[in-house]
This record gives C-alpha cells, sequence and structure tokens, in this order.
C-alpha cells in the first residue's frame, strides 16, 4: 500500500466512524529544525479544537507489518485520548486571561530554526531559544498545543519577558520534571525510540540520569526548572555533564567521571546521525552545569 492509498483508505474508514457533519483534512504541519510532516485533523461538530495526528508514523506501523486494522484503531485511540475532555470556546485564545495558565515553554535549536523564529516570541538561552506553546491538552502518545506567534503578543498586549515569566510558573507544574537512573530503564527503552546513549562503548560505565517530564514530549525544557540541577547536583555531589539526548529528555552526567567533552560531543553526533529523526535533535554537544556558578554553560 502507497501512502497516498493509504490516506485515502483512512479517510474512507474515518468516515464510518464518525457523525456525518465531522470534517477530516490534511495539512502539512512545519516541526523543529526546518522539518515538516503532514498532519490529520479531526473536527467533531459543535468542536472547535482538536490534536493534529502525524500521518507518517502511522504509515510506518503500516510498512513495519502492523496490519491496517490495527493501525486504524492505534489512531483512532490517540486522537481519543488526546481531544480536549471538554469543548472550548472557539474565541478562547484571544483573551490571555483565558489562556496564560496553560502557557508553557520548550527548548529548540536557534541556529536550525531561524526562520521559525522570525515568527514567534522567544528568548535565547545559550546557542539554544525558549518558546511557548498554550497547552492543551497533553498524554503519552500525543499533544494538543498551539504555538505561541508574535500576533498573539500584540492581541494580549504583552512582552516576551511576561510571557516567559508566566510560563516559568507554569511548566513545571503543567509538567513534572522527573529523573531516572539510566540503567533501571534500558529494558523499556529498548521498546522505544529513545536513544539509548548509554550502549555507547565509551561511556557504557558511567552512571547517567535520565531527565524529562511527565509525558516525556519537549522534556528538555527541565533543565530550565528552579532549582532542579542545583538540587540534583548536590545529590550526586558533582557538576553536571547535561547530554541533549532529544528535544524530549537530557542525559545526565556526573561531571566527575573520567570523561572528555570532546567524547561526549563525538558520541552526540552519532546518536543524533543514527538514532533521531530530524525534528527530535536539540543539540550536536555537551552542555556543563556548574555547581559554583548554578549555571549552564556551553
Amino acid at each position: 500500500m502507497t501512502y497516498e492509498i493509504f490516506k485515502e483508505t483512512l479517510f474512507a474508514e474515518l468516515k464510518g466512524h464518525f457523525p456525518p457533519d465531522t470534517s477530516f483534512s490534511f495539512h502539512t504541519i512545519p516541526r523543529n529544525n526546518q522539518t515538516e510532516t503532514e498532519g490529520l485533523v479531526i473536527l467533531e461538530p459543535e468542536s472547535h479544537i482538536s490534536p493534529t495526528l502525524h500521518i507518517p508514523q502511522y504509515f510506518q506501523l503500516l510498512e513495519d507489518g502492523m496490519p491496517f486494522s490495527n493501525v486504524f484503531q492505534l489512531l483512532l485511540f490517540h486522537y481519543k485520548e488526546c481531544r480536549p475532555a471538554e469543548n472550548i470556546d472557539a474565541n478562547f485564545f484571544s483573551a490571555y486571561d483565558s489562556v496564560k495558565k496553560k502557557i508553557a515553554y520548550k527548548l529548540i535549536h536557534f541556529e536550525k530554526n531561524e526562520e521559525l523564529l522570525k515568527r514567534i516570541p522567544h528568548i535565547p538561552f545559550l546557542d539554544l531559544a525558549i518558546v511557548f506553546y498554550c497547552l492543551v491538552s497533553s498524554c503519552k502518545s500525543q499533544t494538543a498545543t498551539i504555538l505561541i506567534q508574535n500576533s498573539h503578543l500584540k492581541l494580549w498586549n504583552i512582552t516576551p519577558r511576561e510571557l516567559y515569566q508566566e510560563a516559568k510558573s507554569n511548566t513545571p507544574f503543567l509538567l513534572n520534571s522527573r529523573i531516572d537512573d539510566l540503567s533501571n530503564l534500558l529494558p523499556s527503552l529498548s521498546d522505544t525510540k529513545t536513544p539509548d546513549v548509554s550502549k555507547h562503548d565509551m561511556v557504557s560505565s558511567v552512571p547517567m540520569y535520565m531527565l524529562t517530564n511527565h509525558s516525556g514530549l519537549n522534556g528538555a525544557a527541565c533543565i530550565l526548572y528552579d532549582e532542579l540541577l542545583w538540587d540534583f547536583s548536590k545529590k550526586v555531589k558533582s557538576d553536571l555533564y547535561i547530554i541533549p539526548s532529544s528535544i524530549h529528555e537530557v542525559i545526565l552526567v556526573p561531571a566527575c567521571q573520567d570523561m572528555k567533552k570532546s567524547e561526549f560531543d563525538q558520541m552526540i553526533h552519532e546518536v543524533n546521525d543514527t538514532h533521531l529523526e530530524p525534528e527530535d535533535i536539540l543539540s550536536d554537544h555537551v552542555y556543563y552545569y556548574s555547581r559554583t556558578k548554578q549555571q549552564i554553560v556551553i
């Protein structure tokens, strides 16, 4: 089955599972690092917002051998799991007070997203950028989010710095962080697309810890949470190397280990080239957290 036939078959099946007035549309969705994907939006009658389902990932499951009926049921499950529990007024986004407690931030690479950053509010952070979105709903497989644009700030009459302060307060609450010993996650990582950097020859014996949020989506931003790295560095009694595993998580390594920055950088390049989709790459080098300065540096 070709990709286009897959879409046509999917569309026909969807029509039989939803009310007659349901709208189905495919859109080209810009993604991180100047990449694109095709998204499906299912808009049921009286609904104003819906999660976007990334169609290529379902087609890949079909190509990997999953029967179409199973792929279709999985897509339906993800849609039902992630759609907002309550209908949202179409005008809710025009009033800042109605959305501000749902605004969160995430980290992306600055240079690889320069065109996007011209259109959206952002705060530079080292060679990265802090950008903002409204978290409409969240689940383990998908999120329904709205990326904040410059036009929204004009509508709300606020500055990027005010937006940052709101997101700084909200994000740790909306997306709680978690740190796990990577050695305890090895069985589960073997069944996911999360790059297991601990299997790299140079670091196989080094203690490593995965930092992400409870959803596992855009979890690299947890390094921005107040005192999180400070508290963890006190626990392990060491400065920290921060390995940007992807936009979804980072790996923390106590800096007392006998490894050079160049070795980490080489490992990150290899993981980015062989294990990650281009849109999931955060950076190509390691960062360093200094307990003395309580600061992340390159």
